[in-house]
């Protein structure tokens, strides 16, 4: 923990007095009161009632400016309080944190690919306390190409519910965590190959699939983007990720107020031999300002389930989607300049699984907003198939925002 706070007090602090410093971020508190879904007290031995869950995390960006290069980092700070850290007299969990901390913290995995281990985690009692370095590169730009090497985001892809294109940075559609991206280690190379078309070469490591002990894992990724014309853009993937070779593509077209998008993306069999399916992601998209108060956006998908896959606490046969099939709906209605409302609702078409989210945002004036949110699993179908449905909880909670 010492080590990780010198570094990033060092970076910031000599990121400050730099003449091309920039500074940014965000802190923000979360109360939170949540009730257990009765399957996952009597099938998976989550034996919990009611519990209140406290939350308090941040972001501190920081980027320094060179002449053609620049460096840039992100320390993400997160604070959670909660009896569910600490069960108590559970005869199969032990002393394990009860799953729903990990739902209320999502994405719980602040780093997606990871060798550095930039990261401190200390869970004791009813409280856990992260300190994740999740961004640190360098970029360097030459004759309209672009180097990178260090930790990073990587960020394309329209889905904000499902973005199977993208492995690299979960959407964070579905949560009440704001400004939160997942960091990868490695290095990357974009090369303009015209005016309308790029490509991003990535090589990046992981030695959380093996551990660390073990062999980095290696990503080989390419993903290229070509503006075929003023409205309609390409995107095609293809590379080795995490032990399956991968290919897939997104097409959208622009209106003057709307896009209609979709998502193709294919995985093989685990290259290493482990017991695997081969996979299919789709997604389907639209997303339209109405009027000048309501957006509307829908995403509909299918995750083809691996079935060979060995089902653990940590993963309970699931890949990201509680769901195999899906469709949503997600408006923002804009009822006064200074109060905006969020209502998406999604539903798992073929168990019936129906999962409510609302919010209330309220612009409070000097860049902080107030939020009440609440999260509803409505209609419960099968879920013999989807355990990790039987984990969802009904929340209702309050965050307080700054920005700066």
């Amino acid at each position: 923990m010492q080590f990780l706070t010198l570094i990033a007090l060092t970076l910031f602090t000599s990121m400050a007095w730099a003449l091309e410093a920039d500074l940014s971020g965000n802190v923000e508190g979360q109360w939170r009161h949540t009730k257990n879904n009765d399957e996952a007290k009597e099938d998976l031995f989550q034996d919990w009632n009611e519990e209140n869950f406290y939350l308090l995390y941040g972001n501190l960006n920081g980027k320094l400016e060179f002449a053609s290069s620049r460096i840039e980092a992100n320390w993400f700070v997160r604070y959670s309080q909660s009896e569910l850290y600490d069960p108590q007299n559970n005869p199969i969990w032990g002393d394990r944190p009860y799953l729903a901390t990990r739902i209320f913290t999502f994405p719980n995995k602040l780093v997606a690919r990871d060798v550095f281990q930039l990261q401190y985690n200390k869970q004791d009692g009813n409280h856990q306390l992260e300190s994740v370095l999740n961004k640190f590169y360098y970029e360097w730009d030459w004759d309209e190409n672009r180097f990178m090497i260090g930790r990073m985001y990587i960020n394309y892809g329209l889905g904000e519910i499902f973005n199977p294109l993208n492995p690299f940075n979960q959407p964070t559609g579905l949560t009440s965590i704001q400004q939160v991206a997942q960091g990868n280690d490695g290095l990357s190379f974009t090369f303009y190959v015209n005016e309308n078309h790029t490509i991003q070469f990535l090589l990046l490591g992981d030695k959380s699939v093996e551990g660390y002990d073990g062999q980095i894992d290696r990503t080989l990724w390419a993903h290229g983007e070509i503006q075929a014309t003023d409205k309609l853009q390409l995107d095609y993937v293809v590379g080795e990720d995490q032990n399956r070779q991968k290919l897939g593509g997104q097409i959208a077209y622009r209106f003057e107020e709307a896009m209609v998008f979709s998502q193709v993306l294919y995985q093989s069999e685990n290259v290493k031999g482990d017991p695997s399916d081969n996979l299919w992601d789709i997604l389907l998209g639209y997303d339209q300002q109405l009027t000048s108060k309501w957006h509307l956006r829908f995403e509909g998908g299918y995750q083809k389930r691996d079935n060979d896959q060995v089902t653990t606490a940590d993963n309970f046969g699931d890949r990201f989607l509680p769901t195999e099939y899906f469709v949503a709906f997600a408006n923002v209605f804009e009822l006064h300049p200074l109060f905006k409302l969020n209502a998406t609702v999604v539903n798992d078409i073929k168990s019936g699984f129906t999962y409510l989210i609302g919010k209330g945002t309220l612009d409070i004036g000097h860049n902080m907003e107030a939020e009440l949110f609440g999260y509803v699993p409505a209609a419960k179908g099968d879920s013999a198939d989807n355990p990790a449905q039987k984990l969802v909880t009904t929340d209702f909670g309050l965050a307080l925002r700054a920005f700066f």
